[in-house]
């Protein structure tokens, strides 16, 4: 059965356990409607937020906030075959660590720090089939470096996100069959 809230017919149709919540909860807004609208508004929120379960502390959301954050660069870390220390980045590309770690500093090649042992650990994927750097990959983290507010996260999440200006496709995607520019164009547009 539906009924229909308002004075004319046809305004809104609910099924009738839905009427009665709704004549429930208009009851008590009746009842209170001396009280500020706002203020009526803002106490309904926090009932309902109560009601449900979602008031959380700030801490807890925190807490929450840091376990999606922590999930996150794990699938980015793990994204694409992983990663290599710097001793297999220097294996690959066949040259020694303090030159892979040098070609870092100088924002060459793209690592993280691993939390407790500092430890460099490179994505796999900015290296080709050949053992190389990926071409192109030093270009776009030219312009990508320029960007003080981005980490190694923001840069890793820039190479593996889908970009709707790329036609949902990936950076990563495009360095592969061989579309630099607009890689570029898309790195410069990142930090806007």
């Amino acid at each position: 059965m539906t009924t229909t809230i308002g004075k004319q017919p046809g305004k809104l149709k609910l099924p009738s356990n839905e009427q009665a919540m709704v004549d429930e909860f208009t009851g008590v807004i009746r009842k209170h409607r001396d009280q500020d609208p706002t203020t009526l508004a803002r106490l309904l929120n926090v009932a309902f937020d109560l009601s449900i379960g979602a008031r959380e502390s700030r801490e807890d959301k925190l807490a929450r906030a840091v376990v999606r954050g922590l999930e996150a660069r794990q699938q980015l870390a793990e994204a694409e075959g992983g990663s290599l220390s710097s001793e297999g980045a220097a294996r690959l590309l066949r040259i020694s660590k303090t030159a892979v770690l040098k070609r870092l500093d100088a924002g060459r090649l793209l690592a993280w720090r691993e939390e407790r042992l500092q430890a460099a650990r490179f994505p796999r994927w900015q290296f080709d089939e050949h053992g190389q750097v990926r071409a192109g990959l030093e270009e776009v983290l030219a312009i990508l470096n320029q960007d003080e507010r981005l980490d190694a996260w923001g840069k890793i999440l820039f190479f593996l996100q889908e970009k709707s200006s790329l036609g949902d496709r990936r950076p990563l995607d495009l360095l592969r069959s061989g579309r630099l520019k607009e890689v570029c164009l898309a790195a410069h547009a990142y930090g806007e």
